[in-house]
């Protein structure tokens, strides 16, 4: 009997040594497509005890829920982490409170429940418990068009090829094509090839890129109030450019699967987070309907010049 009250009495200092609950947290439970929002945890512990918490670096895991409720058994990655997790503690008394934050927003339309996730505090795991997140595509106004990145296409002539119609559309480069060549041999028999026409300089990939962000940065297509335009047209151009430069298509790609294949080529991670930062800017303004101001937009800009710079391989004016 004494050892059967010794067993109950352990199990009870077991069981309720600790209580604590953690507590999850969303800013929103239902947002837009690439919209920015703040995933909470709190909990609260007595002052003497430690606490040890790690943090995703890139996704929060998630599953799927159908619209009958049927949870997928299969973990997703459209739970984008935006920003390094944050926390903080503030003391109460014997007790103090831990806060951990992560900015998070889906790019996939649907529901997903937010798999939960753990702190060790002393001894004892504590486990937050998961929550539920809603995503839902921007609704498309009446009239206006949808934007997407812009691909350019060759138009199929309707009419069979006519050599006179051609002539006669062409006449002045067919007419340069007969004179360059007559001109550049009377100029080598009168100076007996001392005057030799410069090679034609064709610009580097890097040259070609900044030129385009220049040329879409003079437009000012955001005094039109065609903002989205011009974030899609930067995308587009760096995307091509990232494209060209290591031999990749990230044209149809989205900004996660741009990263992963950008850190499968051995790109610094630095670099990565600026190229991230600058297509997830774009995403926000063509999703969920920010509205960055101007000097917001010309850094924009300013980070894309900087990641050319700094992939393009070192160029010398000179070099024989």
């Amino acid at each position: 009997m004494k050892n059967l009250l010794l067993h109950i009495l352990i199990l009870t200092v077991t069981f309720c040594g600790y209580s604590q609950q953690g507590t999850t947290t969303l800013s929103e439970k239902n947002i837009l497509v690439g919209e920015k929002i703040s995933l909470v945890y709190t909990i609260t512990f007595p002052q003497k005890n430690s606490f040890k918490f790690t943090p995703e670096n890139s996704i929060i895991p998630s599953n799927r829920k159908s619209k009958t409720g049927i949870l997928s058994t299969e973990t997703t990655d459209e739970i984008e982490i935006l920003t390094p997790f944050n926390d903080t503690v503030i003391s109460k008394g014997k007790e103090k409170v831990w806060i951990g934050t992560y900015e998070i927003t889906a790019w996939d339309s649907g529901r997903y429940v937010l798999a939960p996730c753990t702190i060790i505090i002393d001894d004892s795991t504590i486990t937050f418990p998961s929550v539920e997140l809603t995503s839902e595509l921007v609704k498309a106004k009446k009239g206006q068009d949808l934007y997407d990145i812009k691909e350019s296409f060759s138009d199929i002539p309707d009419e069979p090829f006519s050599l006179k119609t051609f002539a006669k559309n062409n006449w002045w480069w067919l007419l340069l094509v007969v004179l360059i060549p007559l001109i550049i041999i009377y100029r080598n028999r009168l100076k007996r090839l001392n005057d030799i026409p410069k090679p034609v300089v064709i610009l580097s990939l890097k040259e070609r890129t900044i030129l385009a962000i220049d040329a879409l940065e003079k437009e000012r297509l955001w005094e039109k109030e065609r903002l989205k335009e011009h974030y899609i047209e930067l995308s587009f151009i760096l995307r091509s450019y990232l494209s060209s430069r290591y031999e990749i298509n990230l044209l149809e790609k989205t900004t996660h699967e741009t990263k992963l294949l950008l850190g499968q080529k051995g790109l610094h991670e630095e670099t990565i987070r600026v190229i991230v930062s600058i297509l997830s800017e774009a995403d926000l303004v063509k999703f969920a309907k920010s509205q960055p101001e101007e000097l917001a937009i010309l850094k924009v800009s300013q980070l894309a010049r900087q990641v050319i710079a700094e992939t393009s391989p070192i160029e010398f004016d000179h070099a024989e």
